[in-house]
């Protein structure tokens, strides 16, 4: 029984026509060709292109288009030999220009309100307040001390009431006149409008 590949492999060569010749002529893949004239319907694409290329050799061949796509319709069942797994495609990116200005558009929202977060919270936050000199319940018989600490950056700082200097860094010192005996220090620190942080030192003053 004569199958349709055997029919368009024979002709091809009757006529002394190379594969490579007609996968020229036709656009077609050379392994295409060969898996037509073998019936590897397997290692073809979607029956519709199958289909194309079975009519397309046929004509090119001049045979009887009835007869021979009769035998490729008999030997080639789509359920049987179902298409291949497709790799899939891999999405592109392309960078447009509406692209770039919405991303910019994104970045500046995003940072807008990243800025309002960030004031918020130094708003609503005490700051951060350490004090080097002196340390707790310290005893001296000196009539001053220097007091000394650090303020985060921006921060107003006021000792007993008085403002004190603070440098870039939140750095400050000054000097505290102690009276005899017991000397309760509150040194604050505060931001516009925000709780703020206090420390207490008490110091005792003897002759």
């Amino acid at each position: 029984m004569q199958k349709f590949g055997d029919l368009i492999k024979a002709e091809r060569k009757r006529k002394k026509l190379s594969l490579d010749k007609v996968a020229q002529d036709l656009a077609i893949k050379k392994e295409h060709l060969e898996a037509l004239e073998s019936e590897n319907w397997n290692s073809m694409p979607e029956p519709a292109f199958i289909k194309g290329y079975a009519k397309s050799y046929v004509d090119y061949l001049n045979l009887d288009a009835n007869y021979a796509l009769a035998l490729y319709r008999r030997d080639f069942d789509e359920k049987k030999y179902p298409k291949p797994n497709q790799p899939k495609k891999e999405k592109r990116f392309f960078i447009t220009p509406n692209k770039i200005t919405n991303t910019v558009f994104a970045l500046a929202v995003v940072g807008f309100f990243a800025y309002i977060a960030i004031q918020y919270s130094s708003i609503f936050s005490s700051p951060k307040l350490e004090i080097l000199n002196p340390k707790e319940n310290e005893t001296t018989s000196v009539p001053a001390i220097q007091i000394e600490g650090k303020a985060e950056k921006g921060a107003t700082v006021a000792i007993n009431g008085q403002f004190t200097a603070v440098d870039a860094n939140g750095n400050f010192s000054q000097q505290y006149m102690l009276e005899e005996g017991k000397n309760s220090i509150e040194i604050v620190a505060s931001f516009r409008l925000s709780p703020k942080s206090k420390i207490t030192r008490d110091i005792r003053r003897i002759n």
